[in-house]
């Protein structure tokens, strides 16, 4: 068991009886990598930030019934992925448009080798077709994309974030990358 697992566990245990103290810490372990699945998900700043902050207040309020026995990482993972995936829709039955971060963390890694112009269109081309192919994915799915290429998190990680059998996880992303490679191929999602 990891020091932080320990001191996230003490830290739960503190706002299972109200105390709001205990929050704070536990914002400044969780938020960076929260924020980055919510916009992994949503590609929207402003969204990804308002669905880290109702994460924290809904682990606030849930404290009480999370599992002692669990890690508290996964647990706010599954809940900003939730969010995401709630924020999303509602998004979506708005008809906001999906835009994808002009300064992606994947195209900026690109861009930092200085290649010619046309690679650089190139590259972005291909980003705004990948964001395109993992935006219709189903959203079980797109969430397991998300958190094991964009999050790095382990098959095992996702199916406790997730709530999933393991096998679950394995065939959504199968499937989720097929489905992509698919319309990568044929040039549109």
């Amino acid at each position: 068991m990891s020091q932080s697992g320990a001191g996230d566990r003490e830290l739960m245990a503190r706002l299972a009886v109200g105390d709001r103290e205990a929050l704070a810490p536990l914002m400044e372990r969780h938020y960076r990598r929260l924020y980055r699945i919510a916009l992994s998900y949503l590609r929207q700043p402003d969204d990804a930030l308002d669905v880290v902050q109702e994460a924290f207040v809904k682990a606030y309020q849930s404290a009480s019934r999370w599992d002692g026995s669990a890690e508290a990482g996964p647990w706010l993972a599954r809940i900003t992925v939730n969010l995401s995936i709630d924020r999303w829709r509602r998004n979506r039955r708005r008809a906001q448009t999906f835009t994808p971060l002009a300064d992606s963390d994947h195209v900026a890694s690109l861009a930092d080798l200085r290649p010619s112009p046309d690679r650089r269109v190139e590259g972005r081309e291909m980003g705004e077709r990948v964001t395109a192919a993992l935006r219709v994915l189903p959203e079980r799915q797109r969430a397991v994309v998300v958190l094991r290429h964009y999050q790095d998190m382990s098959l095992e990680e996702i199916a406790h974030a997730l709530d999933m059998s393991l096998g679950t996880v394995k065939s959504s992303l199968h499937r989720a990358l097929s489905r992509m490679r698919a319309a990568l191929a044929g040039g549109h999602p």
